[in-house]
């Protein structure tokens, strides 16, 4: 890359961040209080102990938590390092899927989804379909850490949460229905450096996400049954996620990966006499990653 993409890249990358931590932000509030049914856009920040107003200087994402040396300005009691914590890991998110999704041209997606990218990201920026794709995952992740922190905090995350994450999927894939069903896409086995033939509809978008939800019942009765409903709602609202936004193949390679991991914690609880397992929230979130990372080298669908 030339000196002006790098520095494009760099400021892009920070920007990224920064837009990350201040929804990081607004998670923290929303995870505290949607649970709670307490208003979250017209109320203020306050603190949890004192109740008292956070000015605008002190809510800072980050920057605000370290000037204050981790205690309330008024109070002196200490503020969770939670706080801090959330905005780095979703800005660090917003961050890091920009330059694996729109910067490396989707190096990781599946390998016949969009031609082959082989030019400067920046000639193509905002005109790149991969930007959209980038807001969809963003909308996934964003809503799915949502539901591990509501669950972290023992609590049932209310329908409206998934819901809402559901809205803004169809408006996205009102514009590029192919970013709902890349596999799919994909499997057409279409020429890379032609894209022209490969059209889905709206309608189809649609119905391919209903599939993956309705085959999200499978994981989530199994939950029901293992863990309970408290902990089963939360995974398999996470799970209806996965399968609204991504549709049943990427549903049924998440379910494989969960399996495996909470069969693992099960038996290295036992090993070591301890009951404690992450919940499947936490877990369809990490297997998102990993094949979102990894998505190009998964088995294609045969269409």
């Amino acid at each position: 890359m030339d000196a002006l993409t790098i520095l494009a890249t760099v400021i892009f990358v920070l920007f990224a961040f920064g837009y990350g931590a201040c929804f990081g932000s607004f998670l923290n509030v929303v995870v505290w209080r949607l649970p709670r049914r307490m208003p979250i856009l017209l109320a203020r920040s306050h603190c949890p102990k004192c109740k008292h107003a956070i000015p605008g200087s002190d809510n800072i994402p980050i920057f605000g938590w370290i000037r204050l040396k981790g205690r309330c300005r008024f109070c002196q009691l200490p503020i969770s390092i939670r706080y801090p914590l959330v905005e780095t890991a979703v800005a660090l998110l917003f961050a890091a899927l920009f330059v694996l999704i729109v910067v490396a041209h989707g190096i990781s997606l599946p390998s016949q989804f969009l031609r082959d990218h082989g030019g400067n990201w920046l000639t193509e920026f905002p005109g790149c379909p991969l930007l959209l794709v980038y807001i969809h995952q963003i909308v996934l992740g964003y809503f799915l850490f949502g539901i591990v922190l509501i669950e972290e905090d023992g609590q049932q995350t209310p329908w409206r949460w998934p819901l809402i994450a559901i809205v803004l999927h169809f408006v996205i894939i009102a514009f590029n229905p192919a970013v709902g069903m890349m596999d799919y896409v994909s499997a057409l086995k279409v020429d890379q450096s032609d894209t022209a033939g490969v059209s889905v509809s709206f309608q189809q978008a649609a119905m391919f996400g209903f599939g993956g939800a309705l085959l999200a019942a499978v994981p989530g009765l199994l939950g029901r049954w293992l863990l309970g409903p408290l902990r089963y709602r939360n995974g398999y609202q996470a799970f209806l996620l996965i399968g609204f936004f991504l549709g049943p193949a990427f549903l049924l390679w998440t379910a494989m990966i969960v399996g495996f991991s909470l069969l693992a914690q099960r038996v290295g609880a036992q090993i070591r006499k301890n009951s404690s397992v992450s919940g499947v929230s936490t877990q369809v979130l990490l297997a998102w990653l990993i094949i979102l990372c990894t998505w190009r080298w998964w088995p294609a669908l045969n269409v």
